[in-house]
């Protein structure tokens, strides 16, 4: 009776941890460009350049850095899947997804409010809104 009452609450445990989501399902990765101008989105991803420079270069470069925003996901579990890597210029920036939905609000509403009283920012606040959909669509609300 005990080694089958063990071998029950084992096929639980293996199905339990078969059915966990895979970091991918917890996570979505975009280019820091899509969070709008680094004077918009610095306060939350970082410079825009490299972390692991202390300035950007002098000439004009285009920086692979990406973001990864994430839910239910633990910062170590990040860090393994997407990690940073100098040599290779792999540049992350994570993001946890209630973090990213208030940036979005905030700098959507403030867009709006700007417009209100005149000031144009062209189709800055359309592409953060088509961003924020893309984050609540992959990862839910």
């Amino acid at each position: 009776m005990k080694q089958i009452l063990l071998i029950v609450i084992a096929s639980i445990f293996f199905i339990l941890g078969c059915t966990q989501p895979s970091i991918e399902d917890k996570t979505l990765v975009l280019t820091y460009k899509a969070f709008g101008p680094p004077s918009m989105s610095g306060h939350l991803l970082g410079v825009e350049w490299f972390q692991w420079q202390s300035h950007g270069g002098s000439r004009p470069r285009e920086y692979p850095v990406k973001v990864v925003v994430y839910k239910d996901a633990p910062l170590e579990e990040l860090e393994a899947a997407y990690p940073i890597d100098e040599a290779l210029e792999k540049d992350f920036r994570y993001v946890e997804y209630t973090a990213a939905i208030n940036y979005f609000d905030k700098n959507v509403h403030e867009l709006e409010e700007m417009a209100k009283e005149g000031f144009t920012m062209g189709d800055l606040s359309s592409e953060l809104v088509e961003t924020k959909s893309l984050i609540v669509e992959a990862l839910g609300k």
